[in-house]
């Protein structure tokens, strides 16, 4: 077995998607290598490959006044990857069912991700939604890769991680999200892919309201959210 050792630019790329992700390093945040070298014990270049890492996966935007940021979304932005997350999954579900990958293996997964969402989809505590996003991105993770096409799990998972960054922007309706991923799973066990399709696309749509929803009380809290797009 060969061990692959872990760059510096890797370890500081992870650390810094978490820190987005889970919204300790929120919307407009200035990012300065120099800083965040000192931060991580490490030197400024494997920060700054990290950082166009994380501007490639469009967590960051690059300012002409103000250097290295993390990303704000507008109205617009949420529509977009909405609309791209609808086709991604409704396409990859309906692919993964044709060809007979929506097995039991794959509701034995759901059903773990689904019981650790549950646990903290309620919370309003900040690290407890974070967790709540992990097993939610697992989720719908495990439903496009069951069509098994690893571009569109990639591009999949950039989407996702870039729409929940908003919902640890500010607090929102989160907890149904529990419920309608149980139908979705519900649908899967029963092997009704009009259902399977149906649940899943109420979901995103209710997804979708809710994360506008949470952009517009974010721009009343900060202002405007004017910011560069990737």
């Amino acid at each position: 077995m060969t061990l692959i050792k872990t760059t510096l630019a890797e370890q500081a790329y992870q650390e810094l998607r978490s820190r987005i992700v889970s919204g300790h390093l929120p919307g407009g945040t200035r990012l300065l290598p120099n800083e965040l070298a000192a931060d991580l014990g490490i030197s400024p270049t494997p920060v700054k490959e990290a950082c166009l890492r994380l501007e490639a996966d469009g967590l960051l935007v690059t300012s002409a006044r103000r250097g290295m940021i993390v990303r704000s979304f507008n109205q617009e932005d949420v529509e977009e990857l909405y609309a791209s997350r609808m086709l991604i999954e409704k396409g990859a579900v309906e692919a993964a069912f044709d060809a007979g990958r929506l097995d039991d293996a794959l509701v034995a997964r759901l059903k773990d991700s689904l019981a650790n969402h549950r646990r903290f989809a309620n919370s309003t505590s900040l690290d407890e939604l974070t967790l709540a996003l992990v097993h939610d991105r697992a989720f719908h993770s495990a439903l496009v890769a069951a069509a098994g096409i690893r571009t569109i799990s990639e591009v999949h998972a950039r989407i996702v991680s870039q729409t929940h960054t908003v919902f640890v922007s500010i607090p929102g309706e989160y907890g149904r999200s529990v419920a309608e991923h149980q139908d979705i799973l519900d649908a899967i066990a029963a092997a009704e892919k009009s259902r399977i399709v149906d649940a899943l696309m109420r979901h995103l749509e209710q997804s979708r309201m809710n994360t506008l929803h949470q952009v517009r009380q974010l721009a009343k809290t900060v202002g405007p959210l004017a910011v560069e797009a990737p």
